[in-house]
């Protein structure tokens, strides 16, 4: 749920670390990032939840390094916002959206714009947008932001097994190295896949969470 996309040192780091680690971590980025474009609407709840550990194990982390307790506070930070995050699950997914807007909004602001300093001001508009977006037109919003974080894991898994495995990977890390607009597209791509796929099992207009299908007749 970081800005993995957002700033070329970022994207660089990011798939450096991916392809040194195991290798079942960026296998597991993948195949979750296809289930995700796949069957997102299908399985947002679980999706929410687990985004909701995942901020709440980081922002306990950056708390707790204060007072020298961050593992502990990441862990709780992770066990509360994970629970609060089911009975609240309309916020819960209005913040999961916000958090992938604002990594989109960060992204193409860098594409307009090289200076990353101010890459926050596209973020904050891309939070904006996406999360406000999750009460207005839910079925919508959901889609876009589970194709949106399937992209991302899909395109960063598929990328640090390449690096990591073939013996063009040099070639493959030089390309994202100085082409940072590269991986941006390629998440941009498959996310409009997704969408596409998922539009047309789910449909993108809807007028929340509990609307019913129509009777056949």
């Amino acid at each position: 749920m970081l800005p993995l996309l957002a700033a070329q040192p970022i994207q660089q780091d990011a798939l450096a670390k991916l392809a040194q680690s195991e290798a079942f971590f960026p296998i597991a980025l993948l195949i979750i990032g296809a289930l995700l474009l796949l069957f997102g609407f299908k399985a947002y709840k679980a999706v929410v939840v687990f985004n909701c550990i995942i901020l709440g194990f980081y922002v306990g982390s950056l708390l707790g390094q204060k007072a020298q307790v961050a593992t502990v506070a990441a862990i709780v930070g992770a066990v509360v916002l994970g629970t609060i995050s089911w009975p609240l699950m309309k916020y819960a997914v209005a913040l999961s959206g916000g958090l992938i807007g604002a990594i989109a909004g960060m992204s193409i602001w860098n594409y307009f714009e090289p200076n990353s300093q101010y890459a926050w001001a596209g973020g904050i508009m891309g939070l904006i947008l996406l999360g406000m977006l999750c009460f207005l037109l839910f079925k919508m919003s959901v889609i876009l932001f589970t194709c949106l974080q399937g992209a991302i894991m899909l395109v960063l898994g598929a990328s640090a097994l390449l690096i990591k495995f073939t013996p063009w990977n040099n070639t493959i890390s030089s390309e994202f190295n100085t082409k940072p607009i590269l991986l941006p597209m390629l998440v941009c791509s498959v996310a409009l896949l997704g969408i596409i796929f998922q539009q047309q099992k789910h449909g993108l207009l809807d007028t929340g969470p509990a609307a019913k299908p129509a009777e056949k007749k």
